[in-house]
């Protein structure tokens, strides 16, 4: 039980869900750029496309000492682009694909970095984005926002020529709660006997959401796009 309940709170695996499933679907042979790509983790699952990485390269430690900073040094895969996200060196209209997951919280200006995501994708090219609704404070120094809504990214993607394909939401408010008393509890162990009760009311409550609880608070947003 305490197997599924860590896989439940673990939106790394909704997010890899979506994002597999939408790498499957291309075409073998076609061109796709991981941006903001760092350590790769979908490489391995793009063997049979032509994958091409994109990073600044500059995080080595998180200067962060929050909850959710990283525990150790920061590791990137080999990069072909080694350069801001919002100036990639390659030609207008040359990626089928373009993936870039958990990456816009990072970036200064993310309308910028929309902006020329859709001018490297082909005509019918696909924006496979994930980025969170919430989140705590990590990767310092470069941490700009704690998330994005859903009107944000409707209206954004509309500026900058992609249509949605595909929009899912990932999480509900009781979810996100649930978590963060199981994040305090773990911090705080001498606290868990008064946090088991909130604890697990959460819980119960965030597998059956209301349509409050998922409009009210979540933690994130996983998008398919396609370029007009």
């Amino acid at each position: 039980m305490l197997t599924g309940i860590k896989k439940y709170f673990n939106n790394q695996i909704s997010r890899d869900r979506f994002v597999l499933r939408h790498l499957a679907a291309l075409p073998k042979g076609v061109t796709v750029l991981d941006a903001g790509a760092g350590s790769q983790r979908y490489r391995s699952h793009c063997r049979e496309l032509d994958y091409k990485a994109q990073d600044f390269g500059k995080v080595t430690v998180d200067q962060s000492r929050g909850f959710a900073a990283l525990q150790s040094n920061y590791e990137y895969g080999p990069l072909d682009y080694v350069c801001d996200i919002t100036q990639i060196p390659a030609a207008d209209g040359i990626f089928d694909a373009v993936l870039c997951t958990e990456v816009f919280e990072h970036i200064p200006d993310p309308i910028a970095a929309l902006r020329e995501l859709s001018r490297l994708l082909k005509p019918g090219g696909s924006l496979i984005l994930t980025v969170p609704a919430n989140c705590l404070r990590h990767f310092d120094p470069y941490f700009f926002y704690s998330g994005f809504s859903d009107h944000w990214l409707r209206h954004w993607l509309e500026q900058t020529g992609l249509e949605l394909v595909e929009f899912e939401q990932d999480g509900n408010y009781f979810q996100w709660i649930a978590l963060e008393i199981a994040r305090s509890g773990k911090r705080y162990p001498l606290a868990l006997p008064f946090l088991a009760p909130a604890f697990l009311w959460y819980y119960l409550k965030s597998l059956r959401p209301t349509q409050e609880a998922r409009a009210t608070l979540c933690g994130g947003y996983h998008v398919c796009a396609r370029k007009r």
